[in-house]
Formats: C-alpha cells, sequence, structure tokens
C-alpha cells in the first residue's frame, strides 16, 4: 500500500497518550502525577464544578507513547518493500496533518477560555473572578495583567515586610513582591516555560527494538531490527510534531514542508540523547545498543563516526532534557522558502524565545549558552544528511527491505 491510500484511510490516526489526537478526549482536569513538570492548577469553582478545564495531559502509555493505528490491520505499515515509493504527496499531506481540535491551537496562548457556560471559576491569586486561564493558571484580568507586566519588564520587587502579605481581591495590590511570588506559587509560567513544558509533556515513551526471534543472529539482522525501529519512530514522530507548540497553526504544505526537511534530524537528536551515558556505544533503543566493531560489520561505520561525534559534542555541553526537547523542535523548524513564510518565522521565533528565556532563568550565569546551542544544528543537519545517505545506500544495495514511509521520507530529504 502507498502513502497516499494509507493516510487518506479512515482507519489512520495517531492516538498519542495524552489523548490530544483523540476525538473523544474528555474534559475531566489533570492528574498532578501525568505531567513531569506542573500539572495545570484547578481553581475553586464558584457554586457547582464547571467541566470546563486546560490542557489535560491525560494518562500514559505502556508502549510507545503513541497508538498508531487502529482498526484495519491491514494499514500496519511494517510490511516493508524492497523498491523506493514517489514523494510525499500533497493530497497525503491534507489526510496526515488535519488539525487536533480546539484544544491544539490554544497551546500557544497565554489564554484559554471556558469551555463552556456555567459556574465562575476564581482566581487561584487573589480570589476574584477567573476571566480564563493565563499563563496556564485560572486568573483574572488584574492579575493577568499584573504578571505580563512584571515578566515583560523583569521588574524586581522587595516586601517592606517579612514576604508573607495577604494577597486577596481588596489587597492585592498592597504588597507587589508578595502577589508576584504568590503568581509563581499559583503556576503561573513565562511563555517560553510553557512552550517547554508542553513539549515535555508530549514527548513519548521511547520504542523497544522488535527483533524478529525466526531470524539468526547476525549482520542482517541487526539491520532489519534497526530499520523496523527507525521506521516506527518516524510514525510516532509525525505524532508528536502536531504538539509543538504553534506547528498546527501553519498551513498543511508547511507542515509537511517542515517534516520532509527535519525528520531525520529528530531522530538522530532521539539517538544521541539517549546515549549520553555511553562512551562507546549508540543506543538506539533500550535493547538495542551498538558499539563500533558491530556497526562496522554492519556496514553502518560512517553514521557510528558521525553519531559519536555529535553525543560527545552534546555531553561536553551537559545537555539536559529541556534543551534536547527544544532542539528537536527547533531542528525541525528549521527550514527555508516556505509558503506561510510569516507564519513560519513566528513559529521559529517562539521557539527561539523559549530556549533563550530557559537558559536565562535556569542557567543565569551562562550567557551565552543558547547561542552555542543554536550553533550545534548545522552540524545535527550535516549528521543527518549522512544517515540519510546510509541508509538510501542500505536501500540501493538491496541489503535489506525499508517500509514505504521510510523510503519516502529518504527520497523527499535526498
Amino acid at each position: 500500500m502507498d502513502l497516499k491510500t494509507f493516510c487518506l484511510s479512515d482507519n489512520f490516526q495517531f492516538l498519542n497518550q495524552h489523548n490530544l489526537l483523540d476525538p473523544s478526549t474528555s474534559d475531566d482536569p489533570p492528574s498532578p502525577t501525568d505531567a513531569p513538570l506542573k500539572a495545570a492548577r484547578r481553581s475553586p469553582s464558584f457554586g457547582l464544578d464547571s467541566s470546563a478545564t486546560p490542557f489535560s495531559p491525560g494518562s500514559a502509555s505502556d508502549s510507545s507513547g503513541y497508538s498508531v493505528f487502529s482498526g484495519n490491520p491491514s494499514l500496519n505499515p511494517d510490511s516493508p518493500v524492497s523498491s523506493s515509493s514517489s514523494s510525499i504527496s500533497s493530497s497525503s499531506a491534507a489526510a496526515l496533518f488535519q488539525p487536533v481540535g480546539h484544544t491544539e491551537s490554544l497551546l500557544g496562548c497565554d489564554y484559554i477560555p471556558s469551555l463552556n457556560p456555567g459556574p465562575k471559576r476564581l482566581c487561584l491569586v487573589c480570589g476574584d473572578f477567573a476571566s480564563g486561564y493565563h499563563y496556564g493558571v485560572a486568573s483574572c484580568e488584574a492579575c493577568k495583567a499584573f504578571f505580563k507586566r512584571t515578566i515583560q519588564g523583569n521588574i524586581e520587587y522587595s516586601c517592606p515586610v517579612v514576604n508573607d502579605c495577604e494577597i486577596t481581591k481588596r489587597r492585592r495590590k498592597s504588597c507587589q513582591a508578595c502577589c508576584f511570588q504568590k503568581c509563581l506559587r499559583a503556576g503561573m509560567m513565562r511563555e517560553g516555560n510553557k512552550v517547554i513544558s508542553q513539549l515535555l509533556v508530549s514527548e513519548p515513551a521511547p520504542l523497544r527494538a522488535a527483533p524478529d526471534p525466526a531470524t539468526p543472529d547476525s549482520d542482517l539482522k541487526t539491520l532489519l531490527c534497526l530499520c523496523d525501529l527507525l521506521n516506527r519512530e518516524l510514525l510516532v514522530m509525525i505524532g508528536w510534531a502536531k504538539h509543538i507548540p504553534g506547528f498546527s497553526g501553519l498551513s498543511l504544505v508547511d507542515q509537511m514542508a517542515l517534516l520532509q526537511s527535519g525528520w531525520m534530524e529528530t531522530l538522530v537528536l532521539n539517538v544521541v540523547w539517549r546515549s549520553q551515558g555511553s562512551a562507546d556505544e549508540l543506543q538506539f533503543a533500550e535493547n538495542l545498543r551498538l558499539n563500533e566493531s558491530q556497526c562496522r560489520a554492519a556496514g553502518l561505520h560512517d553514521l557510528y563516526t558521525a553519531l559519536r561525534h555529535l553525543t560527545s559534542k552534546y555531553q561536553q555541553m551537559g545537555l539536559n532534557q529541556e534543551e534536547v526537547l527544544t532542539l528537536k523542535a527547533m531542528a525541525l523548524a528549521n527550514s527555508e522558502n516556505m509558503e506561510g513564510a510569516d507564519a513560519v518565522q513566528r513559529f521559529q521565533d517562539a521557539l527561539h524565545e523559549a530556549l533563550q528565556d530557559y537558559e536565562s532563568s535556569q542557567r543565569p550565569s551562562e550567557a551565552h549558552r543558547a547561542g552555542r546551542l543554536l550553533m550545534t544544528l548545522p552540524l545535527l543537519r550535516q549528521t543527518a544528511h549522512r544517515a540519510v545517505r546510509c541508509f538510501s545506500r542500505l536501500h540501493t544495495d538491496g541489503r535489506v527491505p525499508m517500509h514505504k514511509l521510510f523510503l519516502e521520507m529518504l527520497d523527499a530529504t535526498i
């Protein structure tokens, strides 16, 4: 089955671990244990509780974090083919990148309105009636404006007493220092932190390699296992991309172009991040680690050298998860000559600002760290190009069969 038929099928849908793409997603409030950072705080209701809630991560998956198929098993793309396919069509793109719903469009905003009429919620800062979810928290217009003014102006306050002033509707202007601290305790976040928080919540669980037990151990088995793993990671990556704040607001043509340009860079970063704790191995999955001799025997020595070079670079920089996830999103956004150039530029700027804000708040002593991280993107792209050439050569030589979607993405990248 070709990609066009596969993508247009009614049975093809991405359901991520947080149910963001599932049309049956409920409006239940998020569990505090679901998100790695702060779950959106629930404000008290005035009267009966309302079902309107902010974005909810939902429940975790015990597998990849993305359920790719439902229904017809014949739609499974894990049936490889030995010949290449045509490049991805615009009709396939339209089927693959349908908007994920109202909740997704709100992720990049500082305001999430109440979805249902009913009892009003209260501001978690001062107790006044909340006008909506501002900066991730149910809050009133006054507290929203105060928080915005404070973070945009980088204003520092000092309490004239003991940093324990009561903040209520009537007294919220009495001490700006204590009011700002209560905003932070309530869970208000700067825009950049909100973007990174969403990236953390949306990150799927790592996949495991699935070697065929009937195939005897050999270099061929290693290649078959690796190609199957990367194909499944590609599918997961397409679902993940929809949850990068701002991505689904781009035109379908630009979404497709960004994926065709940056898909291998995101897969490379996944491998590099998993390999951070190793001195000489590449960890493609928890149960698939390859050293230099194994890669050489499988014909992957050039790829091993490139990936280990990039891994060492990030090891020296002490990369953390927040940084690698932001770099993944930025790598996907890093393309030119887009149809909606202004929208893509805003998408790129938002990610850049998120990284800048994160570094300034978490590593204030390293003023140039964000810039140094951005300077690794050309090396990442160069490494991804070497990976594309490596797998294209494997296919051309006929050493291993490859899945159609993987082949089409290779063809679109070359």
